[in-house]
């Protein structure tokens, strides 16, 4: 189902000045191969707000500490456990000399589908590459706030400038097509029969079980117990001390 949006502002704004000012961890989902050049996006948007100088260190081994921090996902997946990188991560998020981590994701290389959602849970923005012109920017603010926002790009530019857009909602048609169908009916997925024609439902209900015809005499249901010779009674309660 293609998706197709709107344009809600004629303002350019830098990509980078939406998503780095006071946000440590960013996660970037690449739908469009742009994983070779992160190492030079990371950095421009460093450039575009604190200089030139400022340029990021690539994470291999899990232990390196820089002020700028970039991991590429799909590279230490092959090296590490999940578990380990949560880890690096979380111990980013501790240590005050680090001002910005970038986690860049390319889905279709992961080998564990769960990193990408439960890394996008541990940052604090997520840039999200839809196609060629759009992408998705979701902020987390200190204060418990979340802004998820559609942008237009030109990514022909060296520096990704964004325009807000509105994601169109799915037609009509769309909607009702991804309507949950209704559960089958259980008789035509066996190959045996498990429904019952009008005759034995009656024969079914006008059928007496044994309790029901016993509510019915004056008595009332009793169980009758007639002793063995072999049997061992006891007159005394066994169960007495159970005080039930």
């Amino acid at each position: 189902m293609s998706v197709s949006f709107t344009r809600r502002s004629t303002r350019l704004e830098l990509l980078s000045a939406r998503a780095l000012p006071q946000q440590k961890v960013i996660a970037i989902t690449d739908k469009l191969g742009f994983e070779p050049n992160a190492n030079k996006v990371t950095t421009s948007w460093l450039s575009e707000q604190y200089g030139d100088k400022a340029t990021t260190a690539a994470v291999t081994l899990l232990n390196e500490s820089s002020k700028y921090l970039l991991l590429i996902l799909s590279q230490l997946e092959r090296r590490f456990e999940p578990r380990q990188i949560f880890h690096y991560i979380a111990q980013c998020k501790k240590d005050a000399t680090v001002e910005h981590v970038f986690v860049w994701i390319v889905e279709q290389k992961l080998q564990e589908p769960f990193l990408r959602p439960y890394l996008e849970h541990m940052a604090d923005s997520v840039i999200t590459f839809e196609d060629r012109l759009h992408l998705s920017l979701l902020v987390k603010k200190s204060t418990g706030a979340v802004t998820h926002k559609y942008y237009e790009f030109d990514p022909l530019k060296d520096s990704i400038t964004v325009v807000e857009a509105k994601r169109a909602a799915a037609s009509k048609a769309a909607a009702v097509s991804m309507e949950v169908a209704q559960p089958p009916n259980p008789a035509s997925l066996g190959t045996f029969k498990i429904d019952l024609k009008d005759e034995e439902v009656a024969a079914k209900n006008a059928l007496t079980l044994p309790f029901e015809f016993f509510k019915t005499l004056p008595e009332g249901g009793k169980i009758l117990y007639h002793p063995d010779a072999e049997d061992d009674l006891d007159e005394e309660d066994p169960d007495d001390d159970l005080l039930i």
